[in-house]
C-alpha cells in the first residue's frame, strides 16, 4: 500500500494513505488543494497540492473533486476589502436590529 507523509498544523508530519487524501479543484481557477482528516487529533487539514502532487494521485487513480465557487465569491469580486470601520458599522447596525 501506497503511503505519503503530510503535516497536521498540530500533531506534526503523518503517514497517509491515497485513499485517506481528498484532491478538490476549485473552479475559479485558484488551483487544486489536498484535505485529510488527521488519524491522531481528527482535525480537518487542507494544503495547495502541486502539480506533481497531483500527477501522482491521478496516476494512483485517484480522481479530484471539481467544486465551482461560491456565488458570493464573484460578487465580492473588484470590490475593496472589508476594512475595520465597515465591520464595526456592520455590528451597530445589527444592534440596533435587536
Amino acid at each position: 500500500m501506497v503511503r505519503v507523509k503530510s503535516r497536521c498544523w498540530r500533531c506534526g508530519e503523518v503517514s497517509l494513505s491515497l485513499e485517506e487524501i481528498m484532491l478538490v479543484e476549485h473552479g475559479d481557477g485558484e488551483g487544486t488543494f489536498y484535505s485529510f482528516f488527521c488519524s491522531t487529533c481528527g482535525d480537518a487539514q487542507a494544503y495547495p497540492a502541486d502539480p506533481r502532487f497531483v500527477d501522482f494521485m491521478r496516476m494512483s487513480g485517484i480522481r479530484p473533486i471539481h467544486l465551482p465557487p461560491p456565488i458570493e465569491y464573484k460578487e465580492a469580486e473588484g470590490n475593496p476589502p472589508l476594512t475595520w470601520d465597515d465591520l464595526l458599522d456592520l455590528h451597530s447596525e445589527l444592534e440596533k436590529e435587536t
